[in-house]
């Protein structure tokens, strides 16, 4: 199967905004490498109270392993989707699952889970640059626990948001309807 070429007007914005999320992922990671000090908060409490020090590479490691993982899955997601048999793909309803997985959907279907998966890696990466820079600049008092708590949250709501939009919304209901 092959995967016309998105037009941004149609969504196609989402698979690419993975790759300004890893630029941005990649400064804040540089940034931390060349002036983060030596040793940086590995965990913070819930008062905001580093609980645990790690060295500064072992926090870039971690980081930066994960953040090269959420680039190969979410970003070959197109690859893997055009290899999964329309079998193993779950759609909200029967009906919406019998109409994108006909061959002559399934190009489309594929495009837009690769669209939608891209924008989950990306807010996932400009999460994740957040919480390095943060991690990296908790000094010895600790950090407002905000600055951690509350870009997790916002971004739990949103995916949860997001996921409900998907499941119930109008990108994935059958034309015409």
């Amino acid at each position: 199967m092959t995967h016309p070429v998105s037009n941004p007007q149609d969504g196609g914005w989402r698979r690419f905004a993975l790759w300004p999320s890893a630029a941005v992922f990649v400064l804040g990671w540089a940034a931390v490498a060349v002036a983060g000090p030596e040793t940086v908060a590995g965990h913070v409490g819930p008062g905001g109270e580093v609980t645990r020090w790690d060295s500064k590479w072992e926090l870039l490691t971690v980081f930066g392993l994960t953040a090269a993982g959420i680039v190969i899955a979410f970003g070959g997601m197109g690859w893997l989707l055009v290899r999964i048999p329309a079998s193993a793909v779950n759609l909200p309803n029967r009906r919406r699952k019998e109409y994108w997985t006909r061959p002559e959907n399934r190009d489309r279907l594929n495009r837009m889970l690769s669209e939608d998966m891209g924008l989950m890696g990306a807010a996932t990466l400009l999460l994740m640059a957040w919480l390095l820079v943060v991690l990296a600049r908790a000094g010895d008092h600790g950090t407002d626990t905000w600055a951690l708590l509350g870009p997790v949250l916002i971004f739990l709501a949103a995916v949860i948001a997001y996921t409900i939009h998907l499941a119930v919304g109008s990108r994935y209901a059958i034309p015409g309807e």
